[in-house]
């Protein structure tokens, strides 16, 4: 089953960071065309700061998300200095936690996103809000299987080593 997770993850992260490069490179394009056209026209893209704003959004999230999966997000280790015996476990503790948080927060958002959604709110060309920001439940949900996934491969890995004489 974990493996079905892991190459699930894998292939999720494929996916993920040729997400990045498309809307980094749109960020840049788009943006770079708006400062031009307002500079040199005289007069921007109507649409060009808010599709902005999303692009930056998703962005942040799958980066997000990839630190996630690459174990290079923040994080705060004092406890593991302060009892480096113990760091595995805690390791497991602090991926428990953060996935936790995360499925939390990826509940408040998808309550937020249907809020959107009743509100009917649109952004311009007439695309609901919602879809713009249905990236926020989506990135803390990958962000909580994630967490989950490096919990269970310590804990796994603990066990193993344990069982070893």
């Amino acid at each position: 089953m974990i493996l079905w997770f892991r190459s699930l993850d894998a292939w999720l992260a494929r996916l993920e960071r040729r997400a990045v490069v498309f809307l980094l490179t749109s960020v840049l394009v788009i943006g770079l065309w708006q400062v031009l056209a307002r500079n040199v026209l005289a007069r921007g893209l109507f649409w060009a700061d808010e599709l902005l704003q999303h692009l930056v959004l998703w962005l942040g999230f799958l980066g997000a998300s990839l630190a996630t999966r690459e174990q290079r997000h923040l994080r705060i280790d004092l406890l593991t200095r302060l009892c480096p015996a113990w760091q595995p476990w805690l390791a497991v503790l602090v991926h428990g936690a953060a996935g936790l948080v995360c499925l939390v927060l990826a509940a408040a958002a998808w309550g937020f996103l249907r809020m959107e959604g009743l509100a009917g709110t649109r952004l311009t060309f007439g695309v609901p809000a919602w879809v713009a920001q249905s990236i926020i439940p989506l990135g803390f949900a990958m962000m909580a299987l994630r967490f989950a996934l490096h919990g269970v491969d310590t804990y796994l890995t603990l066990r193993q080593q344990q069982a070893q004489p």
